[in-house]
């Protein structure tokens, strides 16, 4: 199962502007189809649409439509703004005609996901309160990519979330510094499937110019943990999104995939190092045998 949605989906793809509509960033669906699934993505710090050009555009060839707002990319970036970005994005592919009249959202089947700060934003998005004027919309699925630490307002945020969530983050980076995946996992009102990553961090996700990127044979992330990544993401979105019972494994905390781990929020792993210490380069204390 897991491989199947780690290859393009059946849907062709087509790219649209949203600035057409005054929101800088981008819009990738199926070239036709009526009461599609949609989703918003919410991008890094200081990323953009550009960096999930692949990851956007799987997504919508497995029949999704999918809008990547750019807004909040700078250096003082908020996360509520971004948020804010995210469910006004959500509301206007929902209440429009895409691909020239072919392409129409269902309301009813909307969901949000995301990439490190973007990650925390989507789950900001998702919590049942209004945030910078905006409702809260009736999400069905949250995907959490690495998630980031951002500001005070994400934990009481996240406990208002209903909707189920799959948190991915690195079998080292649950509660770190620069990553809050445990915290954020046992803080989520909705039924959460935690599952880690051996091999690869954030920085491994994001797509960048290279020249097998120019040469059309790399999209300059890490190829294993994108294609990994991508996979599960959109298995779980097809299941609690796209309503699709046949992908209901990638919800289920008890199943099991190649090459993911899956963390047991009832009793999660020990952290021996302080996120302080780890940043500076120290290692958990390796434990002697006891002699009998």
């Amino acid at each position: 199962m897991l491989s199947e949605v780690t290859r393009r989906g059946p849907h062709r793809v087509l790219r649209g502007d949203l600035g057409i509509v005054g929101m800088p960033g981008q819009v990738f669906a199926p070239n036709s189809g009526r009461g599609l699934p949609a989703v918003a993505f919410g991008h890094a710090w200081r990323a953009d649409h550009r960096r999930y050009r692949d990851l956007l555009w799987h997504l919508a060839s497995w029949g999704f439509v999918v809008v990547a707002p750019d807004g909040n990319s700078g250096v003082l970036a908020s996360d509520a703004g971004h948020a804010a970005d995210l469910r006004a994005a959500l509301g206007i592919v929902s209440h429009v005609t895409l691909g020239l009249g072919a392409v129409t959202v269902d309301p009813d089947r909307i969901g949000l996901a995301g990439h490190g700060f973007g990650a925390s934003a989507a789950v900001l998005a998702a919590a049942d309160e209004q945030i910078l004027g905006q409702p809260a919309p009736a999400v069905t699925g949250v995907a959490a990519l690495f998630p980031a630490p951002t500001t005070s307002i994400l934990r009481p945020a996240a406990e208002l979330v209903r909707a189920p969530g799959l948190i991915v983050a690195g079998a080292a980076e649950l509660d770190t510094i620069d990553a809050n995946a445990l915290p954020l996992a046992k803080v989520c009102g909705g039924d959460v499937v935690l599952r880690t990553v051996s091999k690869g961090s954030a920085v491994g996700l994001l797509e960048r110019r290279t020249i097998g990127s120019y040469l059309g044979v790399s999209n300059g992330a890490d190829r294993g943990l994108h294609a990994l990544v991508r996979a599960v993401c959109t298995g779980f979105l097809l299941h609690t999104v796209a309503g699709d019972r046949e992908y209901q494994a990638f919800a289920d905390p008890a199943a099991t995939f190649k090459r993911l781990g899956v963390v047991d929020l009832d009793h999660p792993p020990v952290t021996e190092v302080d996120p302080i210490s780890r940043l500076l380069g120290a290692k958990p204390h390796k434990r002697r045998a006891l002699k009998h």
